[in-house]
């Protein structure tokens, strides 16, 4: 009596305990489930096996106690499915968690993900391959996104988080050279197709760069020497091109070179990018705009690396800015006219030459039908005259370089006043 006590009491615990789900598609077919282990304070026991029920018919799947996802197959496209899932311990299956609800994509809408996603790992490059999707006559281009990730960070299969690097690719391309990596990091590379009205399900492959190694030296031998005439020049807004000679004589046969390059000034070593080359010559490029870097070069030999270059310097050319400005204020003065404010954008790429403000009454009317102002570079407030008294005026302004427009600034508001009548004094 005192076990069957024991047993229900441990089985009424358990009900109230069940993981949460996270649903994501990665095919018209399939819903991918996903859940955080219960606590040992919420098991009431050693967790056995997990339960996942879905789909109006009530169809089930079990898997092991240690598993944090399942992927459930063949399933309708377009189709709206409900899951719940449920941990089992020894006493028994407790509540399970409530229903959560999951739409499978549509699957003439949606691009499949790549297919074959190959990943070759050196210590400062990955060489990435893949293959197209099933439905790959509906592509226009690829998107490649690469970060380093923490051990311990499940990999995020729906989107690219905000500190990974994202490349844009054409359709006929398959691979593509990731460079300028840490050697011995983890990280979280992501392939996927596009076209001109969605983006496709991610290809995700995660793991490590290859571990720094010394190089073993013959004994008495000496390093070459590093190259000379290095010279650097800016070949657009994001590369800088950089060609130089072998050394004048080395008693070690060179075989690559290496090149280190920085933003000037940088004592953060995760800014440091370093390339291979075999000729005598490489672009360097996923530069950042209007920017100064500093770039030298390493002859290698088959079992030792020389000395570094001296350092050359150069910039990268003016972009057109790739941020509006920021902190749009708007105040109105009087009836007839609006004071307006702003700072220069945080990614300005170049010199900022001329502002560009347009103002309308009218927030649905098309650009080229907005007032047009220009304020120069310098400037970041300006009063708005002639303005129409208790009118909604809708204002937003861009940054200009040399190179040409940036982006506008998200649309802001400010309501004008009613017009100020004199008052009568009483006699």
């Amino acid at each position: 009596l005192i076990i069957y006590f024991l047993w229900s009491q441990c089985l009424e615990e358990l009900k109230h305990a069940s993981p949460q789900l996270s649903l994501l598609s990665t095919s018209p077919t399939e819903i991918r489930a996903m859940w955080m282990p219960l606590s040992s304070h919420h098991s009431r026991g050693d967790i056995m096996r997990y339960r996942i029920d879905y789909s109006s018919e009530l169809f089930s799947v079990e898997v092991a106690g240690n598993e944090t996802q399942v992927t459930l197959k063949n399933l309708k496209p377009s189709h709206t499915y409900q899951l719940r899932i449920a941990a089992g311990t020894q006493a028994g299956f407790g509540r399970p968690s409530e229903w959560a609800v999951h739409h499978t994509p549509n699957l003439t809408q949606v691009l499949f993900a790549p297919t074959e996603l190959k990943v070759r790992a050196k210590m400062h490059s990955l060489h990435v391959t893949w293959q197209p999707p099933p439905n790959h006559t509906q592509i226009t281009s690829y998107k490649l996104a690469y970060r380093e990730v923490d051990g311990e960070e499940p990999a995020n299969e729906e989107n690219p988080a905000g500190d990974a690097h994202e490349i844009r690719l054409r359709k006929r391309v398959k691979h593509y050279e990731i460079t300028g990596l840490a050697p011995d990091c983890l990280y979280e590379v992501k392939v996927w197709a596009c076209n001109k009205q969605t983006e496709g399900y991610p290809a995700v492959w995660k793991g490590r760069t290859d571990k720094f190694t010394e190089p073993v030296r013959p004994p008495n031998s000496l390093p070459p020497l590093p190259p000379s005439n290095v010279k650097a020049q800016a070949n657009s807004s994001t590369s800088i091109w950089l060609q130089w000679e072998k050394p004048p004589f080395s008693n070690e046969r060179v075989v690559t070179y290496t090149i280190r390059c920085s933003p000037a000034g940088t004592r953060n070593a995760s800014l440091i990018s370093y390339y291979t080359s075999t000729s005598q010559e490489i672009l360097l490029g996923a530069l950042k705009p209007f920017t100064r870097y500093e770039i030298a070069v390493q002859s290698n030999g088959i079992n030792m690396g020389g000395p570094f270059s001296g350092t050359v310097e150069e910039s990268t050319l003016a972009d057109r800015p790739s941020s509006p400005p920021t902190d749009l204020q708007l105040s109105a003065i009087n009836s007839f006219s609006v004071l307006v404010s702003w700072r220069p954008p945080l990614e300005p790429n170049g010199i900022v030459v001329s502002y560009r403000m347009l103002y309308s009454g009218n927030l649905s009317q098309p650009d080229h039908l907005w007032t047009n102002l220009s304020h120069d570079g310098s400037v970041t407030s300006t009063e708005v005259l002639d303005l129409m008294s208790e009118t909604r005026y809708y204002f937003k302004m861009a940054a200009c370089t040399e190179v040409g427009v940036g982006p506008f600034s998200p649309v802001k508001d400010v309501h004008t006043p009613p017009k100020q009548y004199g008052k009568c004094k009483k006699s």
